[in-house]
């Protein structure tokens, strides 16, 4: 296919990877450069992702879905707490006439299923274990530089699309300058075990150090992601298995029984991040390359999917996929939602990290209202689902999932 119909995506990330599986099937040629090979056994990744409805209505439109949907965990209520405090906010599919309000996945299924599928995608050529090295953007297309080893080439296409992650590489040289919120906080995420587990049941958990969270993987197991603050999470991670589940009952109680078994942990710096800019001349970011955002309300990959769903559905159709007129439609088209996500996840962070009496009464009466008032509770859902915030499907895309 001439470079007029090619996109080059970086990174066979989660976002880059459904990119490119989205962008083949509405027929355009796709090349993708990773650094790493393709995941195709299990990994030691303890991270439990939760899909909205937009992202599962996303993953259905480009085939990925039934490849997830064997190991995705319905969540069908979210308990809502903060520590110390009576009241809190229950969260239910059934109240509010869904079958679902997320579905949790491991992380590094979702990555195998998703290179599985960009090995099988016609129209999708992979360079693995490569590296993007830079770019030239001229009036019709853009030269992209890459290296295998100690073997150099390029490759043509019409777009260059940056989904390398939060160290972007294509953010640097294309010039895009970032703001940068540090929180001072890790997330630990470790897969646990618990005594009296609930089908169904999450748990967002708010504290002075930092938010937990609880995500049901079918079973006794469960996801555990909790915010420290930096010097107390270096002290956590030392912590013998033992020593870790009595940290999580301290913290968290015992909701779900006693902590039976704790896996492999993981810890995550936290920070915001948000570009700039997020097109330069033939250049585009999605995922975290354009935004990365605090995990409280488990937003950044469904974020990311709805930047694949956005772009997919402007290039499809177009001759001339890097043509700065749809860029900029791409920026508008993504605008309210950064916007919205970026400053909510911020604003509950900032909001419970606060010591201030005043911030504590607001925050307060904020749950005591959603737990009296279902249609706010509706709305929150609504909210946080994102479906309202996806471009339509084009011709043979599924429906948003309620």
């Amino acid at each position: 296919m001439p470079p007029e119909r090619r996109v080059i995506v970086i990174g066979a990330g989660l976002a880059g990877s459904a990119l490119a599986v989205a962008l083949a099937a509405r027929g355009l040629a796709v090349t993708v450069v990773e650094r790493r090979k393709p995941l195709l056994e299990p990994l030691p990744d303890v991270r439990g992702l939760v899909l909205s409805a937009a992202s599962r209505a996303v993953l259905e439109d480009s085939g990925l879905w039934s490849r997830l949907a064997p190991s995705a965990t319905p969540i069908s209520r979210i308990h809502v707490a903060e520590q110390g405090r009576f009241g809190s906010v229950q969260l239910d599919a059934a109240e509010l006439g869904r079958d679902a309000l997320g579905w949790a996945c491991p992380a590094d299924l979702m990555l195998r299923e998703f290179h599985a599928a960009l090995l099988a995608a016609d129209g999708v050529t992979v360079h693995w274990g490569t590296e993007f090295v830079g770019a030239r953007a001229g009036e019709h297309g853009i030269e992209v530089a890459i290296r295998e080893g100690d073997l150099a080439g390029t490759v043509e296409a019409a777009l260059l699309v940056g989904a390398d992650g939060a160290e972007s590489a294509v953010r640097t040289l294309a010039g895009i300058t970032l703001a940068s919120h540090d929180y001072g906080q890790q997330a630990i995420v470790a897969n646990i075990e618990v005594a009296r587990p609930e089908a169904g049941l999450a748990y967002e958990y708010f504290t002075p150090e930092g938010p937990l969270a609880m995500i049901p993987r079918g079973g006794a197991r469960y996801v555990s992601v909790q915010c420290l603050r930096e010097t107390r999470a270096e002290a956590a991670l030392a912590l013998d298995d033992g020593g870790y589940a009595a940290l999580l009952e301290q913290r968290f109680g015992r909701r779900l029984g006693a902590v039976v078994a704790v896996g492999p942990r993981r810890a995550h710096p936290l920070r915001r991040q948000r570009a700039e800019r997020l097109v330069a001349a033939r250049t585009v970011l999605v995922g975290n390359a354009a935004n990365t955002v605090h995990p409280n309300g488990a937003q950044g990959l469904n974020l990311g999917l709805r930047d694949v769903a956005t772009l997919a559905a402007l290039l499809g159709p177009a001759p001339d996929p890097g043509e700065a007129t749809l860029l900029e439609a791409y920026v508008a088209g993504r605008a309210r939602d950064h916007r919205l996500v970026g400053g909510f996840t911020h604003l509950l962070a900032a909001a419970y990290a606060s010591p201030l009496a005043s911030v504590r009464c607001v925050r307060r009466g904020a749950l005591g209202v959603l737990a009296l008032a279902a249609p706010l509770r509706r709305r929150l859902v609504e909210g946080l689902g994102g479906v309202e915030r996806l471009p339509p499907f084009g011709d043979g895309g599924a429906a948003a999932t309620p």
